[in-house]
Formats: C-alpha cells, structure tokens, sequence
C-alpha cells in the first residue's frame, strides 16, 4: 500500500524559515497542519491550528508526535543540537517521516564542510537519520542554497535591498543556486506530497540559478537606480571570515557563508552538480527577474 502523508506537525513555525514553510502546508489543503511551540511561546495561530506545547523532555515530545505522519523540523542554528534527540522521539511515536532542518548550503560538499564546520552537526543529523531506516522511519532533507528575497535585506549574497549596496566578489561570474521562502514551502508541500519518490534522500531545488552580476543587473533594473558596487574576494572574505571566528565573533559566519555560495568548488550551482529536482517534484517557476521587481516593489514572492 503506498504511503500516504495527512497529520504533520511542524517545529519552528514562527521562524524566519517556519513561517512559510508552515504557510504553505495549511494554503495547500493537503494536511492536518500541528505546530509545537515551547511552553513559554505566547504566539497565536488560527482557532484551525492545533497547538502542542512541549518541554522537550523525551517524554512530552513522543507524547507530542503520537498521531503525525510527519515531522517538519524548522529549527534554527542553536536548536540543532537537539534535533537527534527529536528524531529519536519521532521514532517511539511512529512518525513515518522527518524533515530535517538541512535546508542552506549543499552539506554534501567536502570544501564546504571543511570551512563551516557547524556544518557537521547536519551530518551527523542525516546520519543519524539513515541508521532510523530500519526502524521504520524515512526521511528528506532539502537543500535550499541561500534564501535570496530573505537574504535580500541583510546582505547574505552580497546585496543589500535596503542601502542599494553590492558586494561583487572574484568578478561575480561564478553561478550559484537560491530559493526564496515561498518556494522553500513549496518544495516541503511537494516533498510530504510524493513520499515514496522522495524518502531517505537529500533533494536540491531552486528559485533560480544566476552569477551576481546577473541578479546586480536584474537589481539596478527593478529599483530604477545604479547601485554602489564594491569588489573583492572570497579570499579576502575567508580570511575576514575566520579571523572574526578566532575571536569568537559569530559575524564571521556570515562572511564565510558568502564564500561558499559565491566561490568556486563548493558545490552552490546545483544546476551541475548534484543536480535539481524541481521538475521531478512538480515546483512552480520562480525567476530572477520576477523575484527582483516583487523584492524592489515590497511583495511578497
């Protein structure tokens, strides 16, 4: 009988990241959507919209996924440290399948790996998560590249919507992948829709695949207005990067993460390698040229 996903219950729902990952499951109609928020969390939902509190004790959380189908986890970077002991929990309740929160960069690649090392905790996640196989549960990690409109506004690929500000790096010709929130949704709706084609993998999808002089040119054209363009390196952004980290300063991630989405050999154009699986998955086209009039015009994507 072929597997079928209806009770999902997503973690981090309110996250920058959740939130339309939680919007698209409900808009779909496809699911009894469940959101797990911690005891103290005073945020509301819609009277449809069944709230779980959980302490994340062992107990509370298999308590919390008796009944789902699905485990969509959302969770920022300083939740991931306690998301095996959520698998685990996930396992005990029978849960049929775990998102992990993967999204980001493509943790598949080496040179990657070996300049974010926080990148390992994913991992050892999917590891983890392959060793659950024989218990019954399956899994789909999905990753995202850089989420451009969100991105957008603090700099993360080097533009910055707000100051009309960019930062070319190595002539900004290399091309890389990125997936605004809204297709971030789409991809889990479509992932829990097609359970036996996407179980115990890592999927790749898009928005769109473009160089940064590309998405500049694109910019420039949907604000009306030449933007302050800055040139430099992802040598120069490495080794800020790192510096910044020695020191403890957690800025430096952001640095290093422009390094691998922009530089060469790490693995950010999914188009080459591994491979998109937007078309297999049935997403809807999102462009350059679209995302930047609706950016530049304050709409959502």
């Amino acid at each position: 009988m072929a597997q079928t996903i209806k009770n999902v219950i997503v973690i981090g729902a309110s996250g920058s990241i959740g939130a339309p990952i939680f919007k698209a499951l409900v808009d779909s109609g496809k699911f009894n959507v469940t959101v797990l928020s911690r005891p103290e969390s005073d945020k509301t939902y819609a009277d449809d919209v069944k709230v779980v509190k959980s302490d994340y004790s062992e107990a509370s959380l298999v308590d919390a996924f008796k009944g789902q189908d699905a485990v969509v986890s959302a969770l920022g970077s300083a939740g991931l440290a306690e998301e095996i002991k959520i698998i685990d929990a996930a396992v005990k309740a029978g849960v049929k399948r775990y998102l992990p929160s993967e999204y980001g960069s493509n943790t598949k690649n080496t040179k990657a790996l070996s300049l974010i090392p926080m990148f390992g905790v994913k991992i050892q996640v999917k590891e983890h998560l392959k060793a659950q196989e024989s218990k019954g549960l399956t899994w789909t990690a999905i990753a995202t590249g850089p989420f451009f409109d969100w991105g957008l506004q603090m700099g993360l690929v080097g533009f910055n919507i707000n100051t009309k500000e960019a930062l070319i790096l190595d002539g900004g010709n290399q091309a890389f992948s990125t997936t605004n929130l809204s297709q971030v949704g789409n991809s889990v709706v479509a992932v829990l829709s097609k359970p036996e084609e996407t179980a115990n993998q890592v999927i790749f999808v898009d928005s769109f695949t473009a160089t940064q002089n590309e998405v500049l040119a694109e910019l420039e054209k949907a604000t009306g207005e030449k933007w302050k363009v800055t040139e430099s390196t992802t040598e120069h952004a490495k080794t800020e990067g790192q510096a910044l980290f020695a020191k403890g300063d957690f800025s430096g991630l952001l640095w290093l993460l422009k390094v691998i989405i922009l530089g060469e050999g790490y693995g950010s154009d999914f188009t080459k390698d591994p491979g998109l699986d937007n078309k297999r998955l049935g997403l809807p086209n999102q462009d350059l040229a679209s995302t930047a009039a609706a950016v530049a015009a304050g709409k959502s994507i």
